[in-house]
């Protein structure tokens, strides 16, 4: 191992320490373990020799090893250790220390110290580089700045949760959904500490919002959400247009007609295969994410779109009816990609360039809407709701709807996807129908 090297004045240069040190682990002069032993060692005796200057150790007749150890709950704020050997008794010594020692370092643990710990948890129950972004974000926007992720986790009370909680509300104006999401980072921060003993309880279950303080959101007007009764045809044809003149390019204009037909999310609809088609049916297994990267400064790089094999959720994972409609476009696609040399894989919606991304389709879309002048420029999530509200307005059952909807809850179905599609002559003329006929 190289020696101490000199200056011009004859001193010794200074020393990098931790490079001398990996130097001699790595050609075997220091033995790593021996020196841990080395170090156990050493704070075994500390902790023996402080407990010599405050408590005897001996044995009593019995041949058993006896000393006392602090105990708040005895009268005399001791209490007595009985151990077969020295030892063992020893041993017992090392761990009430060790114990006192390793619980002044869980009362130091802020929220600040926590959060990169949780997230790193976080990160490996979830498949979404999305939502860990979010919270990312969520973290540098509410929390970064804030008092509150200095306090130790474990003088964190009910009544200092509940106020920052409703400070927040306040501050941000936020929407029920707004505060869920500001608020996963201390709720589930504080469940991980409170099953790594760092808390003994969480405070925040006991933090209750009334719904009045939430900022109002009122269902979005129906016109805006769904293709009217009059605007669908009119989008379909303009698709249809758009692809005899455009085909040789991609297949993009058909996934429109397609979308009205089966409902998909827009992910899963550019993820479609051949092999998915089961007769009647296609089989929704996998979909498009948005990947989000992290560079090692804590930065993001630009995300990139990926085919993943999984869906939204379990309910996601279904079998989609094919209506003949739906049947002939997607024969209409195959013809053009085999003449036109499409090809990636047996995806089904391609380009010359290969598989085409869902920002491709709900481009066009909203190209066609301007187009036609209609009074709100749509996306393909509103030709989604437009699906299920049709499948409603048709009375399918509503355990039907939503299973082709892939929702795990009809409640969804309705509370997020059940539009009036007409307009307001058509719907005077039901409601005259309705009542008076």
């Amino acid at each position: 191992m190289q020696g101490p090297s000199y200056n011009k004045k004859g001193n010794i240069n200074e020393i990098d320490l931790p490079s001398l040190l990996n130097e001699a682990v790595k050609q075997g002069i220091i033995n790593i373990s021996d020196v841990q032993e080395k170090v156990e060692m050493t704070e075994r005796e500390n902790y023996l020799n402080l407990h010599k200057q405050n408590y005897k150790t001996w044995q009593g007749a019995d041949g058993k090893w006896r000393t006392c150890l602090p105990d708040e709950s005895k009268k005399d704020g001791r209490r007595l250790v009985k151990k077969v050997t020295e030892e063992k008794l020893n041993d017992a010594i090392v761990d009430y220390y060790q114990s006192l020692e390793d619980a002044g370092s869980l009362n130091k643990i802020s929220l600040d110290v926590l959060f990169p710990e949780w997230l790193e948890y976080k990160q490996l129950h979830t498949n979404s580089t999305a939502s860990i972004r979010r919270i990312s974000d969520d973290w540098n926007r509410y929390y970064k700045n804030s008092p509150i992720i200095q306090i130790p986790l474990i003088k964190m009370t009910y009544l200092i949760l509940d106020e920052w909680a409703h400070k927040m509300i306040k501050q941000y104006g936020m929407t029920k959904k707004q505060y869920y999401n500001m608020s996963i980072i201390m709720r589930q921060s504080l469940v991980y500490a409170e099953e790594k003993n760092i808390i003994p309880s969480n405070p925040f279950k006991k933090v209750h919002i009334d719904g009045k303080l939430f900022r109002s959101t009122k269902k979005p007007d129906d016109e805006k959400q769904v293709f009217l009764i009059n605007e669908q045809p009119l989008v379909e044809a303009e698709a249809y247009k758009d692809f005899e003149e455009n085909g040789y390019c991609t297949s993009a204009p058909l996934a429109i007609p397609f979308l009205f037909q089966t409902g998909l999310r827009l992910g899963e609809l550019v993820a479609l295969r051949v092999s998915d088609i089961e007769g009647n049916y296609i089989h929704i297994q996998r979909q498009e994410v948005k990947e989000e990267r992290q560079r090692e400064d804590g930065g993001w790089l630009p995300a990139r779109r990926i085919i993943v094999d999984y869906t939204k959720s379990e309910a996601g994972n279904r079998m989609v009816y094919l209506s003949s409609k739906a049947r002939q476009i997607v024969k209409k696609i195959l013809d053009n990609n085999k003449t036109q040399g499409f090809r990636e894989g047996d995806y089904i919606f391609l380009d010359k360039k290969g598989r085409i991304h869902g920002r491709a389709v709900d481009t066009r879309l909203r190209k066609y809407c301007r187009c036609l002048g209609m009074n709100y420029v749509k996306s393909c999530h509103d030709i989604r709701r437009t699906y299920i509200s049709i499948l409603i307005d048709k009375n399918i059952n509503i355990n039907e709807v939503r299973k082709q909807a892939g929702h795990a809850d009809e409640r969804t179905t309705y509370r997020n996807y059940c539009y009036n599609r007409m307009d307001d002559v058509q719907k005077e003329q039901a409601l005259e129908s309705a009542l008076c006929g």
